[in-house]
């Protein structure tokens, strides 16, 4: 992991990808899901594309079967659970590696899919829900 994002750093985005697929096809198996979330996040910082069996392995490409039914897209659940630490637009942004006003946007959808109003709500909506549960 910390491999991928020291080739990410220093613009190898080959050895970033390879580095970051390597840690998600381990992270998988043992059941690591902070650590495959971290790949994720980290791939999606450097705009890289994953492998399928990566993604896969890492369990990071599902979208929880509730969330699904809400009709949140694998991205919006990414944001969610950011927003359920209690991350701002600009921290979601940062961290996912898009644009404020893209998170921004994908905050909107996730509020109007819950039928909320409220970033406070929707953390609410989702824990209530369960929506982020495999």
């Amino acid at each position: 992991m910390r491999q991928g994002e020291a080739a990410l750093r220093a613009r190898d985005r080959r050895t970033a990808t390879e580095a970051l697929q390597a840690a998600g096809e381990i992270a998988g198996p043992l059941g690591a899901q902070p650590l495959a979330d971290d790949v994720e996040r980290a791939a999606a910082r450097g705009r890289l594309v994953l492998d399928d069996a990566s993604r896969a392995a890492a369990g990071a490409a599902a979208v929880p079967p509730r969330a699904g039914e809400r009709g949140l897209t694998a991205r919006e659940v990414e944001v969610l659970r950011l927003l359920l630490d209690g991350r701002s637009n600009r921290q979601v942004a940062r961290t996912l590696g898009m644009s404020e006003k893209t998170a921004s946007v994908h905050v909107s959808r996730i509020l109007t899919k819950l039928g909320v109003s409220t970033r406070g709500e929707a953390a609410a909506a989702a824990t209530r829900l369960r929506l982020l549960e495999p």
